[in-house]
């Protein structure tokens, strides 16, 4: 499947009615006016919400190194409707791991669906900690370990829950509650391991 195909299904209607991205959104302790970053954006799916989420005084940096990608959210974003109140969003081309979101911007480092594909994950949590604010929190949503009927990565490239409660533990962070994410995907609300909520 390439990669206009792929920007399509991801925002299909379809996966709205197993993977609710407004409620999975509104889960999320985040004061509007905040600042968020959603590293491996794809189309929008969760930018969008994140972005009604923040309103009209937040921002949001969106990054993904696809160029396809950030052309499908840029028209999914066009496409809300008029007078609708949503932060401003920046959108990056870049790779999750070395973007140039300014130090210490976001209060909220979002990521979806792709810590099971990132390959160093020291690099990565490096930088979401550069551009995570002081007390900011990060959400981790990906994939179950288990079938989903064709849906999603093979099961062998999948993380556990507790895998992805171990990798971001052992980079700095705490797990402080989990998400009510669908089905077939689960969701962790981190902070670092040095601060106090």
């Amino acid at each position: 499947m390439d990669s206009e195909e792929f920007a399509k299904l991801l925002m299909a209607e379809d996966r709205k009615r197993w993977q609710n991205s407004e409620e999975i959104v509104n889960q999320i302790k985040v004061p509007i006016g905040s600042s968020a970053v959603d590293l491996g954006c794809g189309p929008g799916f969760f930018t969008i919400p994140l972005s009604r989420k923040l309103g009209k005084s937040g921002r949001i940096y969106a990054v993904d190194s696809d160029p396809v990608m950030l052309h499908h959210l840029t028209v999914n974003f066009g496409n809300r409707p008029e007078g609708e109140d949503r932060a401003a969003v920046v959108i990056m081309e870049a790779d999750v791991c070395h973007s140039e979101i300014p130090d210490r911007s976001a209060n909220l480092v979002f990521f979806a669906n792709i810590l099971h594909d990132v390959a160093d994950a020291k690099s990565f949590f490096s930088e979401v900690k550069r551009i995570l604010k002081a007390n900011g929190q990060i959400v981790d949503i990906d994939w179950q370990k288990l079938e989903t009927n064709g849906l999603g990565p093979l099961l062998e490239r999948r993380l556990s829950e507790t895998q992805s409660r171990n990798i971001i533990k052992d980079n700095g962070f705490k797990v402080l509650y989990a998400l009510n994410s669908g089905p077939y995907h689960y969701g962790l609300v981190c902070f670092r391991e040095e601060e106090e909520i």
